[in-house]
């Protein structure tokens, strides 16, 4: 797509600033979920903001802006989710933390599914690979702290890229099922857990100490 710039005009250094951007991105999220991105433009967005496109102009040059703030924040929600799921999950097997893993990509997509269908579109048109790149390796991380408690449960020669791929199954699992339905099917979850499970341990696989060197 042609060059176009994603970056806020200026970050809000005051409160009544800051309180300017919230309101913003509020209405931006509203339009979205209304009219997805049919109707979605800067005027609408100020209209529904109740303020003038002037004051939106002097945070965000576009609507691309926009867009790109609210997957900004959209991914910054979804890895402090991930590490709390992590977090409350100590002390829980393998199979119950990969099903909460499963249960919360299901609630992420599903509990705004318009607007989250919107963003998944303009993820992938928009030149944003740095930002969503900075994010999938914090949500990797948080998968890696995960699997490490389980390792004696792994096998031995389980690949380095474990965790960004549990990820990418779950990704790929959630969007083909949002594409088609507005719901989501009652055996998603299940379909997601057995996935990784399967990639994770499957049958006949060496486990630590059974004569394997597992890879670091």
């Amino acid at each position: 797509m042609p060059r176009v710039d994603l970056k806020p005009r200026k970050k809000p250094r005051q409160q009544r600033s800051a309180e300017m951007v919230e309101i913003i991105l509020q209405a931006a999220t509203r339009v979205l979920e209304r009219e997805s991105l049919a109707g979605f433009n800067t005027n609408r967005v100020a209209e529904v903001a109740g303020i003038s496109v002037g004051s939106l102009y002097q945070y965000f040059p576009n609507k691309e802006a926009l867009v790109a703030a609210l997957i900004d924040r959209t991914q910054t929600a979804l890895v402090e989710a991930v590490d709390a799921v992590v977090d409350s999950m100590e002390g829980a097997t393998l199979n119950e933390s990969l099903l909460a893993l499963a249960r919360l990509a299901v609630q992420q997509q599903y509990a705004r599914p318009l607007l989250a269908a919107a963003l998944d579109h303009e993820e992938k048109r928009l030149p944003l690979q740095g930002r969503l790149h900075a994010s999938a390796n914090k949500l990797v991380s948080g998968a890696e702290r995960l699997l490490a408690r389980h390792r004696a449960e792994l096998p031995a020669d389980l690949p380095a890229s474990a965790a960004a791929d549990c990820l990418v199954i779950t990704k790929a699992l959630v969007e083909a099922e949002a594409g088609l339905r507005a719901d989501p099917p009652p055996d998603l979850e299940a379909r997601i857990f057995r996935a990784m499970a399967g990639y994770l341990t499957p049958p006949g696989s060496a486990r630590p100490g059974a004569g394997s060197v597992r890879r670091r």
